[in-house]
């Protein structure tokens, strides 16, 4: 009973006889699985690779997909901006912005919680590759996501129009250190 609830808590399935469990991998006490960069995902010299490897060639400025959003509503794309803010439990979220500054925002989600960033990429240059999903604003999750932030103001939700706020489903990303100056 006690495993089944664990297991409908954390959305895994719960195993059975025909498909046994895969041993566990090992992980060094300094890494996380969350945040572990994935093997298949390779990225450039200076970016390290989280998720799945990405399959868009063309990538879009995030000023453009903020500025509109709407118009990317189900479209697979890949994005280059900066990591505002990022979930301080499990690195399973994060905000978007631009590079170069501005109030607009989005939300990035991982594509069902299979991987995480590092908890401290906040500042960092991010590429991302995800659909972009619309979704109604819906105040309990938007309370959820602000006590896992460390930044609470960085709330993407509160830009909404007519209840409707766009968020990134993210299949892999690549993090690259910015430097100060």
């Amino acid at each position: 009973m006690l495993l089944t609830l664990v297991l409908i808590a954390c959305g895994a399935s719960e195993p059975t006889a025909e498909a046994p469990a895969a041993p566990e991998a090992v992980v060094a006490p300094e890494a996380t699985a969350a945040a572990a960069p994935a093997a298949a995902a390779t990225a450039p010299e200076g970016w390290s690779s989280f998720g799945s490897a990405f399959t868009a060639d063309d990538v879009i400025p995030a000023a453009q997909l903020l500025k509109d959003s709407a118009s990317f509503t189900g479209k697979t794309v890949r994005v280059e901006g900066r990591v505002a803010d990022v979930c301080s439990k499990k690195g399973c979220w994060m905000v978007l912005t631009a590079p170069e500054g501005g109030q607009e925002m989005m939300r990035v989600t991982m594509k069902d919680h299979a991987w995480g960033l590092p908890l401290d990429c906040t500042g960092q240059a991010i590429q991302l590759e995800g659909e972009v999903v619309a979704k109604a604003v819906d105040p309990e999750t938007v309370e959820h996501y602000k006590s896992e932030s460390r930044k609470p103001e960085m709330t993407p939700e509160t830009q909404a129009t007519a209840g409707t706020s766009y968020e990134l489903v993210a299949s892999g990303a690549r993090l690259k250190p910015v430097s100060p100056g």
